[in-house]
């Protein structure tokens, strides 16, 4: 990987898929799965720059992906669609024959911003459909597609295909607002329960936790940070022994002993499990 200390092509013949990949944590993660070696099939809603509500493009992506050495393969689609992933799940089946890595990290932040602080009554039901209704359904659809591939992967790659849930300390104690907790619970849940369906069949599950408001203000977590972590879960081969688990992004960034692309290390996030009406 470039810039700085990471982890090399250690996915160099691997296929993965990114759903939410036009920005943030999903940006950041097929960025570093492709300069990782893996051949990335990026989903996300807009195909290309200046047409979406944020910045940020399925071919902006790839773009960077491409400048780094690697492959990537836009793919606009709405993830919240079962038919469509369907198809494009097929299509990964017919063309590659294999399936390493999913990453779920569809997320609308831009609908959640406003909402922020607001009590439960003060939110209109439209932020419940773009927060949990789109991460946890298409976290649960893309799986779904996904596992079968996979664990015809496992058995005749002999590896461990890798589902990675990107979810957030929202899942274990109040954060932001309701919604936005029920969001990431909910799929925090899919990540343990999955894994414990998929145990038999040596797919491994995991959450990854990015820290976007770190203790050092003057070196923010970046997306790509985030980017590493999955891909140092990916190319372990003992990686079934953290399925079922969450990780923060910095938390395996000190196991694994990468950085940022920028060469900073980070501290991770307070480890919190249990709820608290004393905890904001």
């Amino acid at each position: 990987m470039s810039g700085a200390a990471g982890l090399g092509r250690v996915l160099e013949g691997k296929v993965a898929l990114v759903a939410g990949a036009t920005r943030g944590a999903g940006h950041g993660i097929a960025v570093e799965l492709g300069a990782a070696g893996a051949r990335v099939y990026c989903l996300g809603r807009t195909l290309r720059a200046g047409t979406g509500e944020r910045s940020g493009s399925l071919e902006e992506t790839v773009a960077e992906i491409e400048a780094l050495g690697g492959q990537g393969v836009a793919v606009a689609c709405d993830a919240t669609d079962d038919a469509v992933l369907a198809e494009i799940f097929e299509r990964i089946r017919r063309d590659e024959g294999r399936l390493d890595v999913l990453v779920n990290s569809v997320f609308s932040a831009g609908q959640l911003g406003p909402f922020i602080g607001k009590r439960f009554w003060e939110c209109p039901s439209s932020v419940w459909e773009s927060v949990v209704d789109l991460g946890a359904r298409s976290a649960y659809y893309a799986s779904r597609h996904a596992a079968p591939l996979m664990i015809e992967t496992a058995a005749q790659q002999g590896c461990t295909p890798l589902i990675v849930n990107v979810t957030g300390r929202g899942s274990v104690r109040y954060r932001y607002n309701v919604i936005y907790g029920v969001g990431k619970s909910a799929t925090e849940r899919q990540t343990r329960d999955m894994a414990l369906d998929l145990k038999d069949h040596s797919v491994a599950v995991a959450s990854v936790w990015p820290n976007g408001h770190t203790a050092d203000a003057e070196h923010q977590e970046t997306m790509r940070y985030s980017g590493r972590a999955v891909v140092a879960l990916a190319s372990d081969p003992g990686v079934m022994a953290k399925s079922g688990k969450y990780f923060w992004a910095a938390e395996l960034g000190a196991e694994y002993s990468f950085t940022d692309e920028h060469g900073h290390s980070h501290v991770p996030g307070p480890l919190v499990d249990e709820y608290s009406l004393d905890e904001s």
